[in-house]
């Protein structure tokens, strides 16, 4: 039914009603309900022959075939009750009226409707009898037939649990008894205040059997069977520690110490103390009150003597009257039961489970979180199951017991792993298991057990680890959840960006990071003291070194935290810096100077060449928006270290430069995850790669042993803490770009410095990476402009300083991609190798004949006035062999350099049409002293060109005219 919210209807409001009014409320505001008139208490008014046949006072109704009678007409009910308020109000129960209601008396009922309901009695109408007891009222299927149902304690008097059903009535509020007393709402649980529940579907389909007793296999609830020689904190702790975590146990200790709780909450309160293990608890709270007595003594001891055996669990919040709302709110989460689907947390589970580790749970609080059939006995978690008789019968598990106090789930940004955090106790001894960490992955196989030696056992048998696995993970639904970041940089949080560091997030608090222990002192300031003071002593760095060092490594030090926000426009940096210099250059001192804009940082590179690939590669990853160094490229004599020096650069270099997953597999052929890098990296190197490609992903910075300013970068060292602190305030500036509605256009900027540059006819890469590296500038410089660490006029000149010089560097740099291109330095190579008679030709003409041959010279095919017609697989080897001499592997296979040859118009190709397709050939016929043969018609102008080279560098052309610029990001 709805619940009806005219004020008239609630609880407090109807219990000062009289009968006359309560009933004309409840009738004009719940047509359904069918109403009786009942004698009243007293008797007064009604004849002789009522008083002699009337055994009950106040409960036997005055109508003749009352249950075909009872009417919800608001006419009927006004003609009966108007002018009578010493009358009594009855409401019939059964299908026709759609409402049954249970009649609890004494603990034995409470504690039958407890077991009914598997300790999860829903909120309902409810309201208290003058006797101590208790009704409740649900909504059934109109139509529904039940009889009526009564589980009598023979044990003792007036304890009992019965269903009130087809066929009878129920003596309802404001009614009085005949002892002086009334049925009054229980607050909170009237008409007005809550809906009348529907009636749990396993409820009804037990009532259906006839019977209010479950049998064993129905109950699948929480066994507390703890012995009475554990000890327990003082019960003052423990009700104070309850009433500042539970509202509703604050409430009641309040009220029961004032004038007493009515005998549900007393009852649900108590026998939820005593269950758990928490007598003297118990026995604390009843004697807050001036209603406590020996009787109420003799109840809690009784209850203690049948929690042994007790097969019910403790009272739920739902009992109390909280919402699933207000449960997740105090617990964290709810633990639902997977049969009925309703909550099954329970009050005392704030005071069994203490999610601080430096608190250790006692072996009652442990029992107190155990799901099922399981419980503690006899030093042991044992299986609980019950005979005929229901005496219970106990299967030993294991020696300990444990729990899973905590879940860490831990994210990368791309993916997450959830981790368990156990802790427990050798119940024999009482030693405590430290708490473990374990991959919830491998929580079911319970290997990790051994973490805690050999001592915790399991009992052998079929199914015995899986049970034990059972009650353990059981115990997670109040486990504490927590969220762990296992990168830097920025996330978004409640909604909004915000900056993660090694100490948490900047504008957030409790945000847990964890780090490589090389990433560890990543940290940020929270609180900026003076931000105009901090910019200060950052800029102050363009002076320790010329300019066209400083600006560059300051430029790439403020666009590291811009990499999210250029990663959301599609435009994500793609190269790294090479800052590269002689021994003794302190071009690490200077890189690590500028790493300490993101913590402390001036010790140990978090990076290096004597790193494997897959440690730089994953902190590449972790080191989101950030700057990571990667130190010490350097040569080398050792053959087998340059490779593996080369290698780890090569892909530090195509890391950086594509940010383009690789795809490789696992050995169960599922994707690997691929670390790519996602923030900026300098490389501090003693020497140049070559190849072409990987030159174009690189911006190079060279630093001259003469060019640190050795008396500023010791200043700058003393002051390196401010440095984190000017970070910190630029992060939260651009934060709050980030979390703007109108953002700053960054995108455009970017479009336009690249446009601006396009008429050079540098390489696109080149030319990206200078306008990335100005783009961190600017951003930088306009931080620090809008908070007065600069003047306008000043960062107008740095800017236009710096753009000329990153124009200036990538032209240069243009000029040695070209220089190494891969048929470039093949063609250098055969030059040297023809100049040094290491190699020769032959004319092509059958009468002309050599002078002499070269000693120890190697015939590589022939020539003529405009090519030399080389044996493609004997001049790939030559130059090949002349590189492995030197160390060195040529970077292309022959196949891709004939490619290149002819696309470069450096050989002249054979063109065939093939079914109308045509078909491009490397090698092309020519007769020769040896016949027709295949071969390479190589220009000789190529060559010559080559061997004259150092004299054509001294007559550069213009840049417009040399090079010609590729629009693509990603070309080569």
């Amino acid at each position: 039914m709805v619940p009806n919210q005219n004020n008239l209807l609630k609880a407090k409001v109807l219990n000062k009603m009289t009968v006359h009014q309560a009933v004309s409320a409840l009738s004009h505001a719940n047509p359904g309900l069918r109403f009786i008139p009942l004698c009243p208490a007293d008797h007064h008014g009604v004849n002789e022959k009522h008083k002699k046949k009337c055994s009950k006072p106040g409960k036997v109704p005055l109508l003749a075939k009352w249950p075909q009678k009872a009417s919800n007409d608001p006419t009927t009910l006004e003609n009966w009750f108007k002018g009578c308020d010493n009358l009594n109000l009855g409401m019939t129960t059964g299908g026709i009226s759609g409402v049954i209601g249970f009649d609890i008396d004494g603990h034995y009922g409470q504690t039958k409707m407890e077991r009914l309901f598997c300790s999860s009695i829903p909120l309902t109408w409810q309201f208290s009898t003058p006797g101590g007891g208790s009704r409740y009222l649900f909504c059934i299927p109109e139509g529904e037939k039940l009889r009526k149902l009564t589980d009598v304690n023979s044990k003792a008097q007036h304890e009992e649990l019965a269903l009130l059903a087809d066929g009878q009535m129920t003596v309802m509020p404001p009614s009085r008894h005949h002892n002086g007393g009334k049925y009054l709402w229980i607050e909170g649980r009237g008409p007005g205040d809550i809906p009348l529940a529907n009636l749990p579907e396993n409820v009804l389909i037990q009532l259906r059997k006839g019977s209010l007793k479950l049998t064993n296999e129905e109950q699948n609830i929480p066994i507390i069977t703890l012995g009475s020689s554990l000890l327990e904190a003082s019960p003052p702790d423990h009700l104070k520690t309850l009433s500042v975590k539970c509202k509703v146990i604050d409430e009641a200790v309040t009220q029961q110490s004032l004038d007493g709780c009515d005998e549900t909450h007393w009852h649900h309160i108590v026998s939820m103390l005593v269950r758990s293990g928490y007598t003297e608890t118990a026995l604390a709270f009843s004697q807050m009150s001036t209603k406590h007595d020996t009787h109420s003594e003799k109840r809690i001891h009784q209850m203690d003597e049948e929690r042994e055996h007790a097969t019910y669990g403790s009272t739920r919040c739902t009992t109390f009257g909280c919402s699933k709302e207000q449960i997740k709110k105090c617990h964290g989460n709810l633990r639902m039961d997977s049969q009925t689907n309703e909550s099954t947390n329970s009050p005392i589970a704030l005071l069994s489970l203490d999610n601080s580790s430096s608190k250790k749970p006692s072996i009652q609080q442990y029992n107190a979180l155990l799901k099922g059939n399981y419980g503690i006995h006899h030093n042991n978690l044992c299986q609980i199951k019950y005979k005929n008789d229901e005496e219970p019968e106990y299967k030993p598990l294991a020696n300990f017991v444990a729990r899973i106090y905590k879940s860490i789930s831990k994210t990368n940004g791309e993916e997450k792993n959830i981790f368990y955090v156990l802790d427990g106790v050798l119940l024999k001894t009482k030693k405590r298991l430290s708490p473990i960490e374990i991959p919830a992955v491998e929580f079911e196989r319970m290997n990790w057990v051994f973490n805690w030696g050999p001592e915790p056992n399991i009992y052998p048998g079929n199914g015995m680890r899986d049970k034990v696995r059972f009650v353990i993970q059981s115990t997670a639904d109040m486990a504490k959840h927590e969220q762990v970041y296992t990168h830097l940089g920025w996330v978004k949080l409640n909604g909004q960006w915000s900056y993660l560091h090694a100490n948490g997030a900047l504008g957030f608090s409790n945000v847990k990071v964890e780090l490589d222990s090389r990433l560890k002192n990543y940290a940020l300031p929270e609180h900026v003291s003076n931000s105009k003071h901090a910019m200060e002593k950052s800029l102050e760095l363009l002076n320790v070194a010329p300019h066209r060092i400083t600006l560059a490594l300051w430029g790439i030090t403020f666009l590291s935290p811009l990499c999210e926000w250029l990663r959301q426009e599609g435009i994500e940096p793609k190269f790294l810096m090479w800052l590269y210099g002689y021994t003794g250059s302190r071009k690490t001192t200077l890189a690590k100077l500028f790493l300490s804009h993101f913590g402390n940082l001036l010790e140990h590179p978090p990076a290096s060449f004597k790193d494997t690939s897959n440690s730089v590669e994953k902190r590449g990853f972790d080191a989101k928006d950030s700057l990571l160094l990667i130190d010490d490229y350097h040569p080398t004599s050792s053959l087998s270290e340059k490779k593996i020096m080369e290698s780890l650069a090569q892909k530090v270099l195509r890391g950086y430069g594509d940010r383009v997953s690789r795809g490789r597999m696992k050995h169960d052929t599922s994707l690997r995850t691929d670390y790519l890098p996602r923030g900026m990296a300098i490389v501090t190197a003693e020497d140049m790669l070559s190849g072409g490609s990987s030159m174009a992903r690189l911006f190079p910075v060279e630093l001259k042993k003469t060019d640190i300013q050795l008396n500023l970068l010791t200043k700058a060292q003393l002051n390196s803490s401010a440095l984190s602190e000017a970070m910190s305030g630029y992060v939260n500036w651009i934060g709050q770009a980030m979390n703007s509605s109108e953002k700053y256009n960054i995108k455009d900027l970017f479009i336009n410095k690249r446009n601006e540059a396009s008429h050079l006819g540098v390489h696109g890469r080149l030319i990206e990476a200078s306008v990335w590296i100005y783009l961190g500038l600017q951003m930088g410089l306009d931080y620090a402009e809008s908070i007065g660490a600069i003047a306008n006029d000043q960062q107008e000149k740095l800017l236009k300083e710096a753009w000329d010089l990153f124009l200036n560097v990538a032209h240069e740099q243009g000029e040695q991609v070209t220089e190494i291109k891969s048929s470039t330095k093949f063609i250098k190579i055969v030059s040297q190798l023809l100049s040094n008679k290491t190699i020769y030709t032959r004319p092509i003409q059958e009468n002309t004949k050599i002078d002499s041959i070269p000693i120890n010279s190697s015939h590589v095919g022939w020539h003529d006035e405009k090519y030399f017609y080389m044996i493609p697989d004997v001049i790939y080897n030559q130059v090949y062999q002349f590189l492995s001499k030197q160390g060195e592997t040529f970077p292309i296979s022959a196949s891709m350099l004939w490619r290149e040859l002819i696309d470069s118009g450096l050989i002249q190709p054979e063109v065939e049409m093939d079914k109308g397709k045509k078909r491009i050939r490397h090698d092309k016929k020519k007769l020769t002293q040896d016949g027709r043969l295949r071969l390479l018609w190589l220009r000789r102008t190529a060559t010559e060109l080559q061997m004259n080279t150092n004299t054509s560098r001294g007559n550069k052309t213009s840049q417009s005219e040399s090079y010609e610029i590729v629009d693509s990001i990603d070309d080569m």
